[in-house]
């Protein structure tokens, strides 16, 4: 029973059709706060407001965890979190967003050189 009560749960999320990216400012230094600016539209380009979004960074060549940062909406469809690259190097972010059943992940490279 539970476990066709998990997979009725699971079947209920759906993968969006989502455009996902971000910006870092280009003189983001390490071990410093940095904003970080997510921008979602659909699949109409139209902005996904209202999501639950967070961005987690992990380093790509070193396993030192993951450092998640909710977002918060600062307009419709721009989400910004206040993260830390905690040292120079190679950098995964992925950008995790949710809305009502609808669910969207992308992951991209940052590198931090100072």
């Amino acid at each position: 029973m539970r476990l066709a009560l998990l997979l009725l749960s699971a079947a209920c999320v759906f993968a969006a059709d989502w455009k996902i990216d971000y910006k870092v400012d280009k003189d983001a230094k390490a071990n410093f706060d940095t904003p970080l600016t997510i921008a979602i539209m659909d699949a109409k380009g139209a902005p996904v407001a209202g999501a639950n979004v967070e961005a987690v960074l992990t380093m790509v060549y070193m396993d030192h965890g993951e450092f998640k940062y909710p977002a918060k909406q600062v307009k419709p469809g721009i989400y910004q979190a206040n993260s830390k690259f905690i040292m120079v190097g190679a950098w995964q972010i992925e950008v995790r967003a949710k809305k009502g059943s609808d669910l969207a992940a992308k992951k991209f490279r940052h590198e931090i050189t100072r």
